[in-house]
């Protein structure tokens, strides 16, 4: 059977006046980078693939765990299984949606060193981020850069959305001035998360995408939500801080700072990352054959995974791994420099 036309597709939101034809073209032209595809990338991700956005570049470091499947829609109980990248797992779920959408999944840390390979070329970089630390480089670079990008957060039973602006606007850092008391702030982690809420968040971004895809140029609003309280609303976010170095552009503090962290606690769970010291670009079938006398060895498109000394390390192209089954750097990083040598 043929797939239906593009128009039959898509009537439906082309028929919303507000959208129309032009969005729907605009939004054909448009390269979106989705990064994070946990509890509101995976949701963001899912409604602009179905919304017909002409390419997606779907950006995650991460594994998908068993505690993500019940507020993290592109995966199954098989991707937590075989710990399945999630780019990889979100990329394939897309592709039997079908459509017209291409697909340009990227497993890798935005960090940065790696963050302008990543979003060049973009039109629009959605925050499907956990934590604040990747959001001010999301937004230095974006400011820097001149590009919009619209964040999201859910955390606990509160969430909310912001659509910052190419250049109008306050920024991040206008907003939260204090740029280390807002990276200690609460994570899902440690204070939980309402089942539902991402989706919701993950929708009020995927509306505010399209509708700055489709040409709407009204301000910006602030959204608040609170569910399970049954509370909502839209503010005015203000005017920009004329303190602020990011949009007076005479500074980028995150991607001015020094070199990032070499060896990463992930929150919450047992698990340490390990970045290499230099760039990599590693032969991973070359790895999987000489670990194949240290322990058990899966090779994959994006990743070789060792189960040995009690840990699973899976080791990524760029040089950079996960060490499961320890919460110590140290011993990740002596893992780490034993097994992979860089």
């Amino acid at each position: 059977m043929e797939s239906p036309a593009p128009d039959a597709r898509f009537s439906r939101q082309v028929r919303y006046a507000p959208f129309g034809a032009r969005g729907q073209e605009r939004s054909a032209r448009a390269t979106v980078a989705v990064v994070g595809l946990g509890g509101l990338g995976s949701w963001i991700a899912d409604h602009l693939a179905r919304a017909g956005v002409g390419t997606l570049r779907l950006i995650d470091r991460d594994l998908v765990e068993e505690s993500n499947l019940p507020r993290q829609g592109l995966y199954r109980d098989d991707d937590a299984r075989r710990g399945r990248p999630k780019a990889e797992a979100a990329a394939e779920r897309l592709a039997e949606v079908g459509g017209p959408t291409r697909l340009d999944p990227r497993v890798a840390e935005l960090s940065r060193r790696s963050i302008d390979g990543l979003l060049a070329g973009c039109d629009l970089v959605m925050d499907g981020l956990d934590h604040f630390a990747g959001r001010f480089l999301l937004n230095d670079w974006c400011r820097r850069e001149r590009v919009a990008w619209i964040y999201g957060g859910a955390v606990g039973g509160v969430g909310s959305v912001l659509r910052i602006e190419r250049e109008a606007g306050p920024c991040l850092r206008c907003l939260f001035p204090d740029a280390a008391a807002a990276v200690g702030l609460e994570t899902c982690d440690t204070v939980g998360v309402l089942s539902p809420l991402p989706a919701l968040i993950a929708a009020l971004q995927a509306s505010e995408a399209l509708r700055l895809l489709a040409g709407d140029d009204r301000p910006a609003r602030l959204w608040h939500v609170e569910p399970w309280e049954g509370r909502s609303l839209a503010l005015k976010p203000g005017d920009r801080s004329p303190a602020c170095p990011a949009c007076a552009r005479t500074g980028f503090p995150a991607l001015d700072a020094g070199d990032d962290e070499a060896e990463t606690k992930l929150c919450g769970r047992d698990t340490v990352q390990v970045s290499p010291a230099t760039a990599a670009t590693l032969d991973l079938d070359a790895v999987a054959q000489r670990w194949r006398a240290a322990g058990e060895v899966e090779r994959t498109r994006f990743l070789v995974r060792l189960r040995a000394e009690g840990v699973v390390l899976s080791l990524f192209r760029d040089g950079r791994a996960l060490v499961q089954g320890t919460d110590s750097p140290a011993r990740a990083r002596a893992l780490y420099d034993r097994l992979v040598g860089r």
